[in-house]
C-alpha cells in the first residue's frame, strides 16, 4: 500500500530549526499522512536530538525516512565510508526504515560496489536509497543508470528515490529519466518547479488534472511511497495535499497486477 510521507523541509525552515523536527509529528499524523522524512540538515549544528526524535515517534505510527546530505561516492570514486557509517548509526538510533543519500561521484571503473554490499549486509534492517539531486553529476541520468545497472548486476540492495522536480535543476529530461530509471524506484519525491525571472523555484503541486506531476506519477506503480517535498505554508494546508496525492486518488498512478 502506498504511503504519503512528509519531509520536514516542507515546513517553514526557521520554525523547524527553532521548534525541533519532533514538534511537527503531531500535525503530520493528524493530516492522515503515513510517514515522516527526518532531515539531517535541519538538526542543530552540535548535538543531534536523536533520542528525542525516537521517543516522540513512539507516540505516532509514522513510517520513518532519514535523509542526510551525504554523497555516497567521493570525488575520486571511492566510497564515503566514514560518513555513510555515521548516518547509518543515526538512522538506526531514530528507528528509520529507509536512509536516503545522494549518488556523488560514482565511477564504474573505480567505485567498489562489493564494499558497499558488505556495508549494507551488516546494516540489514535499513534500506539505502539514492536520490537524484540537483547537481550535474548526482542528477545525471547516465551516471545514475550506470550505478543502478552495476549494483543490480552485483545484487547490492540499493533502491532509488526519484525526485520529479530535481531533474529541472540538473538540466535533464523528466521523461527520459522515468524511462531509464523507473525499474529501480521505490520512493517518489513530488514537487512542482517553474522558471521565474531566469530562476528555478520549487512550488506546491498544482491541483488541476493536467498537471505535469500527475503525468509523471501515472507512469509509476500506485504502491510507491510519495513524499510532499515542496513548501506547505501555512501548515494547515498539509491535509489537503496529503489527500491530493493519496492512494484514494486512483487516477494518480497505475496499479501493478500481482502474478
Amino acid at each position: 500500500m502506498s504511503k504519503v510521507i512528509v519531509p520536514l523541509n516542507a515546513f517553514n525552515v526557521q520554525d523547524v530549526l527553532e521548534k525541533g523536527q519532533e514538534s511537527f509529528f503531531q500535525i503530520i499524523h493528524a493530516s492522515e499522512a503515513n510517514g515522516v522524512e527526518i532531515r539531517r540538515e535541519l538538526f542543530p549544528k552540535v548535538i543531534l536530538p536523536l533520542s528525542c526524535i525516537r521517543e516522540e515517534l513512539t507516540k505516532y505510527p509514522l513510517f520513518t525516512v532519514y535523509s542526510a546530505p551525504v554523497e555516497l561516492w567521493k570525488n575520486d570514486g571511492s566510497i564515503n565510508l566514514e560518513d555513510v557509517q555515521q548516518i547509518f548509526q543515526e538512522a538506526d538510533q531514530i528507528g528509520a526504515s529507509w536512509l536516503k543519500v545522494s549518488l556523488g561521484h560514482f565511477c564504474k571503473e573505480k567505485s567498489d560496489v562489493q564494499l558497499l554490499k558488505q556495508i549494507l549486509l551488516k546494516e540489514g534492517n535499513i534500506q539505502l536509497l539514492v536520490e537524484n539531486d540537483q547537481t550535474i553529476y548526482g542528477g545525471n541520468i547516465q551516471n545514475l543508470k550506470s550505478f543502478f545497472e552495476e549494483i543490480s548486476k552485483n545484487d547490492v540492495p540499493v533502491k532509488m528515490t526519484f525526485d520529479i522536480g530535481n531533474w529541472f535543476y540538473s538540466g535533464e529530461s523528466v521523461q527520459e529519466a522515468i524511462e531509464s530509471l523507473k525499474e529501480y524506484v521505490i520512493y517518489l519525491h513530488l514537487k512542482h518547479v517553474e522558471n521565474r525571472h531566469n530562476r528555478l523555484i520549487t512550488l506546491p503541486l498544482p491541483t488541476n488534472e493536467s498537471a505535469q506531476w500527475r503525468k509523471a506519477v501515472e507512469q509509476f506503480p500506485t504502491n510507491l511511497n510519495r513524499a510532499l517535498e515542496f513548501p506547505i505554508q501555512p501548515s494547515s494546508q498539509l491535509a489537503l495535499f496529503v489527500k491530493l496525492v493519496g492512494k484514494r486518488h486512483e487516477k494518480v498512478g497505475k496499479k501493478v497486477c500481482s502474478s
